[in-house]
């Protein structure tokens, strides 16, 4: 698919809107197809279960809410050169643009900080349905402001809702998922973000600033009254003490069968399965083996960013105007989304036979690899070679969409344990945001002192410590319970030597081949 796409670029210089269009639709019905009820989990003594298909779209709504964040951090930006032709806006100055920009940052550490314990209070569910019907609105603000401070709070108000889906989703979809397929589940999330960055590049292309803004209110505004149906979170609902409705939403999850019941069960005997204030979870994760997996899941978004990651994505035309591509900037950045996009329904399809572990591992050393080679570009200026950045880029991009970029947000459902899973997620989601303004505020004075080829080497040493960190320190999670994934990181006891459920062989294998 990507090198039909790529084709097509070389044919005509450009992307054609239907050409465009038509792939978009494309990967909808690939990710469809991918998440069909006729996909089976191993229940206990390996019996075969079918996903019921309104498992399934319970979990899709979950995992598309990502839609807002991609089209809110980034998609969405790529109107502000048109709102600056525009006299009737209210954003005329280059500092008005790069404070639209940043501000998803800043405000997303403090909205990150604070999802944590509304979660534990109203639920991750209707905290979701909420965020759905205030972004909404908040678009809707955008696009008929009144003025100029209003535009600007209704922006901070979105990069908020963004950090509160980011923070909650894929630990419900955690929760929701059947073990055999919570790897592909989990990546629902980053493809709705991609799916979102695109969408908004999109829009922002064949429309005017105002009609493109309105446009972006539907990631929003179609996943409002669906979050309403979707049953709340059964571990959410057994640490609030309502055994009975935690066994009502399996229900309507898994239907009326024997494994609700075991299931409910396996939630219920964890010792900390009870524990709701945000003060028992600061307690629970002073325990190392609930601290020491929210470091490790912290540490592959550190490097990740400071490996490049949204200097790449937000830098985009900077990057390939200074390393002298000559084709088209706007085809360019297209091309980045769209193979992001097209690289994370692949791993949809492959997380759950190849597994999380050499997946990462191998995408790691891809996009350090690519980085190396474009920053040795840079630094030689090889004549007749001013598509080998281009093609650098989107390499590691692919490896980027493949591994580096979904497959951390998968584990931060996975790894950060049930007793602190809110409170974990939240830390690690506010201090991503707070990576992401430094490294992009701190680029361009970076390129300036060290050089854009330095840094790209710099950029690809990074990347190559995260394959590091999986060989030395992360154990396989495909396949595995989240219960028994709550004690991999015990140092006194191994899960498959504590847990009375029987997944399938791999799982004892896994969780002792770290």
């Amino acid at each position: 698919m990507f090198m039909s796409l790529s084709a097509s670029v070389s044919r005509h210089g450009c992307l054609s809107k239907e050409y465009i269009c038509c792939r978009v639709c494309l990967w909808f019905l690939v990710m469809e197809e991918k998440l069909k009820p006729s996909v089976k989990s191993e229940g206990d003594g390996g019996a075969a279960r079918k996903v019921r298909g309104k498992h399934v779209a319970f979990m899709m709504v979950v995992g598309l809410t990502s839609i807002l964040q991609g089209t809110v951090t980034k998609g969405w930006t790529a109107v502000l050169p048109k709102m600056q032709d525009d006299p009737h806006s209210f954003v005329k100055t280059d500092d008005d643009v790069a404070w639209l920009v940043s501000m998803t940052s800043i405000v997303g550490i403090f909205a990150s900080l604070a999802t944590g314990p509304l979660v534990e209070w109203v639920g991750p569910c209707l905290v979701l349905a909420i965020v759905m019907g205030v972004s909404t609105a908040l678009w809707l603000l955008m696009v008929f402001p009144p003025h100029k401070v209003v535009f600007f709070v209704a922006r901070a108000g979105l990069a908020a809702c963004v950090y509160a889906v980011s923070t909650v989703s894929l630990p419900l979809l955690a929760e929701m998922s059947p073990n055999k397929v919570r790897g592909a589940v989990a990546t629902l999330s980053e493809i709705g973000g991609s799916t979102g960055v695109l969408y908004g590049y999109l829009v922002a292309f064949l429309f005017p600033w105002k009609i493109a803004t309105a446009l972006c209110t539907l990631t929003a505004a179609l996943l409002f009254l669906p979050m309403w149906f979707v049953p709340e979170s059964p571990y959410w609902l057994v640490r609030r003490g309502r055994l009975d409705d935690a066994k009502a939403s399996l229900q309507r999850l898994m239907g009326s069968t024997p494994e609700v019941e075991e299931e409910l069960a396996a939630i219920t005997r964890r010792p900390t399965a009870t524990q709701t204030s945000l003060l028992q979870q600061f307690t629970e994760l002073r325990k190392g083996q609930n601290l020491r997996p929210v470091v490790l899941v912290l540490s592959f978004f550190v490097l990740r960013e400071l490996g490049g990651r949204s200097c790449i994505m937000m830098y985009t035309v900077y990057i390939f105007r200074d390393a002298g591509v000559e084709l088209d900037a706007f085809t360019c950045t297209v091309l980045v989304g769209a193979a992001r996009l097209v690289c994370t329904c692949v791993t949809a399809g492959i997380l759950d036979h190849v597994g999380r572990r050499p997946l990462l591992i191998i995408t790691a050393v891809v996009a350090a690899v690519s980085q190396s080679v474009c920053g040795l570009f840079l630094f030689l200026q090889l004549p007749g070679a001013s598509l080998v950045p281009l093609v650098a880029v989107l390499v590691y991009i692919a490896a980027y969409g493949t591994g580096v970029g979904p497959i951390p947000w998968v584990y931060v459902g996975e790894l950060v344990p049930s007793p602190v899973r809110s409170l974990g997620a939240s830390i690690i989601t506010a201090c991503d945001a707070f990576v992401v303004f430094s490294i992009n505020l701190a680029f361009l004075k970076i390129i300036a002192t060290i050089g854009l080829a330095t840094t790209f080497s710099v950029f690809a040493a990074l990347n190559f410590l995260i394959a590091v960190l999986v060989c030395l320190w992360i154990p396989e999670t495909r396949g595995v319970p989240l219960q028994e994934l709550d004690d991999v990181f015990s140092l006194k006891k191994r899960p498959s030597q504590t847990s009375q459920h029987k997944p399938a062989e791999a799982t004892e294998t896994s969780l002792n081949n770290p």
